[in-house]
């Protein structure tokens, strides 16, 4: 788990309890509680985390940290196990060609939508609003500058990984979709649904811009 943002550590630790305090999240994750604090009120601003204050008989007050139950289902992979049933009746009656064709329009969708906010500007300005925009959607996005002309992005949560693990089209429509938007070169290196803990993409910049 330590490859992972302290946030994201953060967010898997709470998952796995019944809530857990400052103490508790510095000593597993290895950061500062100061540290833990600071990710835990920009979650909170989120709406992804609570606290409740503990009041002991002895000693000073302290708070404790949950996640919404909201929360809990917008980190499990695609929404439940019905649409894990549902994809698999419509692969078997052979028409999965249906849910294919949905994906592409999906994309289209959210192209236009994304286009629209990444408009005129400039190369890392891009960048930066498409990595604030997979974070408004629960994807976990880090992003990494690996030199002058190449960027990384790291998503570590996939909200429609059960709906990609079977119709792999979903992961080249989104780096094409990413290649779309930012009008540069992306690659994929990593994807979750081949075991890897997270979906890497590799960002080149095109010299002429």
């Amino acid at each position: 788990m330590d490859k992972y943002p302290s946030y994201t550590r953060i967010i898997l630790e709470l998952k796995t309890s019944n809530g857990l305090s400052l103490n508790d999240l510095s000593q597993r994750i290895g950061i500062s509680k100061m540290g833990i604090l600071n990710q835990i009120q920009k979650l909170e601003t989120r709406g992804m985390i609570e606290r409740k204050i503990i009041k002991n008989k002895i000693g000073r007050p302290y708070f404790i940290f949950n996640l919404k139950d909201g929360s809990k289902s917008l980190l499990n992979n695609s929404s439940d196990a019905m649409l894990e049933d549902l994809l698999a009746y419509i692969s078997e009656k052979g028409h999965g060609d249906i849910i294919e064709s949905f994906l592409k329009d999906r994309y289209q969708t959210i192209r236009i939508e994304y286009s629209k906010k990444l408009y005129a500007l400039d190369q890392d300005k891009k960048i930066e609003a498409l990595v604030k925009l997979r974070e408004d959607e629960n994807y976990f996005p880090e992003h990494n500058k690996l030199n002058n002309q190449t960027d990384e992005l790291l998503e570590y949560n996939c909200p429609i990984f059960r709906i990609s693990n079977r119709f792999g089209i979903a992961c080249s429509l989104e780096t094409s979709l990413f290649s779309s938007v930012l009008d540069m070169d992306v690659k994929s290196t990593h994807r979750q649904v081949d075991g890897s803990g997270l979906c890497r993409f590799l960002i080149s910049k095109r010299k002429d811009l």
